[in-house]
């Protein structure tokens, strides 16, 4: 496990989200793109969701389905519904801007855990030949 990769407030959940980071890097280096996925964990029994591609009603003419994220979150809030002790880990590709308007590629990780509290986390990343080299992952906060 790379516990540099995982951040304070994160601890808890270091095994959910090694298990995401790992995913990505093996989605990442095998077709140089990321799949929305979600992990969760439910009574400590660490899963990973899916959408499957039927669902041709939302999709761009590029092939990009819209709604992912959201249908994925309904199905981390479904699977969370009945469990005491529960998390979801809901992950997506995003683009990062810092403020000298440089951009990179970037992973969203989107945790909620149990107590409901939710936390934004990126990791940069960069191709290396053909592995991936995460960055540091950092919190962001949104203004109201």
């Amino acid at each position: 496990m790379n516990q540099h990769m995982i951040l304070k407030e994160h601890i808890q959940h270091a095994e959910l989200i090694d298990k995401a980071l790992t995913l990505c890097e093996t989605m990442l280096s095998h077709c140089e793109m990321l799949y929305p996925f979600a992990v969760l964990s439910v009574d400590d029994q660490v899963q990973c969701l899916f959408l499957d591609d039927s669902d041709t009603k939302n999709q761009h003419p590029n092939g990009a389905s819209f709604g992912m994220i959201e249908k994925l979150e309904r199905l981390i809030n479904i699977n969370k519904i009945h469990a005491e002790n529960a998390v979801g880990l809901l992950v997506y590709a995003a683009t990062l801007r810092s403020e000298d308007n440089n951009e990179t590629d970037g992973l969203m990780f989107s945790l909620c855990d149990s107590n409901g509290e939710n936390t934004l986390s990126l990791y940069p990343y960069s191709y290396e030949g053909d592995s991936i080299a995460l960055g540091k992952p950092y919190t962001c906060d949104f203004s109201d």
